[in-house]
């Protein structure tokens, strides 16, 4: 059974890493982890053995988690997104009625900037 955090974690590796990747390997990863699909269900949409598509998993994940260790892409992005929430949440809590019209603008115009970068990510 999958659980939803890994089915997050290894999509993320994927969107950053899975170009690294075989074409088999990705496409196989691809229907276990953003399709959803089974591995008898990947064995027979490729006409592959159910072993097979577990063992492109296992090399696929084994792969990511490389790529991860060594260029740590993943948790720069994890510890950004945590960076910009926290400053979002920071501006959401200042008290505007005490400040100038001009601050409160650019505090606004800060948080909206900060806002756009969390959902470009």
């Amino acid at each position: 059974m999958k659980l939803q955090s890994e089915m997050y974690e290894m999509g993320m590796l994927m969107d950053f890493y899975g170009a690294l990747l075989t074409e088999n390997t990705l496409e196989v990863m691809e229907l276990y982890y953003n399709e959803d699909m089974s591995l008898a269900e990947i064995g027979e949409t490729l006409n592959i053995s159910r072993q097979g598509a577990h063992s492109f998993i296992t090399k696929g994940k084994q792969q990511l988690f490389e790529y991860e260790k060594k260029l740590g892409m993943f948790s720069r992005f994890k510890k950004l997104r945590a960076q910009l929430e926290e400053i979002q949440t920071e501006c959401g809590i200042i008290d505007r009625s005490s400040l100038s019209q001009y601050e409160a603008e650019v505090l606004n115009s800060i948080q909206n900037k900060v806002t756009g970068m969390i959902s470009e990510l």
